[in-house]
């Protein structure tokens, strides 16, 4: 029952943002904005997509490489299924499942391997908290969206902070985790220090300099590709004009579209882009098509690439659910 509450609830939202970037929008201008576009320019518009996967799996190989040497094309499946299961399932869900595939497949705990997932995305953070620290000094941009963009890089600094302390003081962290839980369950409290634990172990990374500032440099690959993707896509509706800030408001605003628990990201993807182009003088039937071919084409790529992986994993989607629910069961100590 709670996930059909959940599933019902990302479809209300969903629907709910396609309404506001549909509005004022006639579908004829829409249609006509769709017609004209030069889709040549979703070929390298992909090929910075496939980029951007590439430069994914260098630097998760990095943040693992203190537990264990793990193969490229192992690495790349299993984000690509992730990428693959964050279109279909709520929640991010594919996430976990990425930490199932090479946690049991290399031997791995799950919970170090969801450790280096998450300092993935603290990564991933910290870019956009880039993007976010050139709004607040653009004179382009709204004092509401410097507002939304200060608020925005307190919490990724906090986050960040939290991670560090973890790496630093292991002990304060995993005893912290044993208290939590001790008045609820002792078993559970153990299973919980233990996880606990094994997600330190996959912060090691934070511990050597040079593997950090790889790790940062990717990640700026990452960003630069998926920059360039929206670039290419832009061309093809004729959007110029935009510049970095303009390029930094609406990669930010897509990242917090994306955080948004609507089914692969519908509507609030859509009315991200919109909000993004319009703010920069944009008509809104070109900033709505542009926002759906950007989500179309990338949504049938990702997924394309995540079934054939998929099938090389020899794996089901029903299979991967399931060992997700379990790995969740798992590190809440139930």
């Amino acid at each position: 029952m709670k996930k059909r509450t959940v599933a019902v609830a990302g479809v209300g939202i969903a629907l709910f943002c396609l309404f506001l970037a549909f509005r004022n929008v006639p579908f004829g201008d829409l249609w006509a904005a769709l017609r004209r576009a030069e889709y040549v320019w979703l070929v390298p518009a992909m090929a910075f997509v496939a980029c951007s996967m590439i430069f994914r799996v260098f630097r998760w190989r990095c943040l693992l490489s203190p537990m264990k040497r793990i193969g490229f094309w192992d690495l790349f499946s299993a984000i690509s299924i992730c990428f693959m299961m964050n279109n279909i399932l709520p929640a991010r869900s594919g996430e976990f499942i990425r930490a199932i595939l090479v946690g049991k497949k290399h031997g791995v705990s799950f919970s170090t391997v969801l450790a280096t997932v998450v300092l993935e995305r603290i990564s991933d953070a910290l870019c956009v908290m880039a993007f976010f620290i050139l709004l607040v000094f653009s004179l382009s941009v709204s004092p509401d969206i410097k507002q939304l963009a200060v608020a925005l890089v307190a919490g990724y600094l906090g986050l960040l902070a939290l991670m560090v302390a973890a790496r630093v003081y292991p002990r304060a962290v995993e005893g912290a985790a044993y208290r939590l839980f001790a008045w609820i369950s002792p078993r559970a409290a153990l299973k919980v220090r233990g996880a606990a634990a094994s997600f330190v172990d996959g912060l090691s990374v934070l511990k050597d300099g040079p593997q950090v500032a790889y790790v940062v440099g990717h990640s700026v690959l990452i960003w630069t590709g998926i920059l360039l993707t929206y670039y290419c896509i832009n061309r093809a509706f004729g959007v110029r004009g935009l510049g970095f800030p303009g390029y930094a408001l609406l990669l930010s605003m897509l990242s917090v579209a994306v955080m948004v628990p609507s089914p692969g990201y519908l509507g609030s993807f859509h009315l991200a882009y919109k909000k993004a182009l319009t703010v920069f003088g944009h008509a809104g039937n070109v900033a709505l098509a542009c926002g759906w071919v950007a989500w179309g084409s990338q949504y049938i790529f990702i997924n394309l690439v995540g079934v054939v992986c998929l099938w090389r994993e020899g794996m089901s989607f029903s299979v991967l659910r399931r060992e997700k629910e379990a790995a969740e069961g798992e590190l809440g100590g139930g």
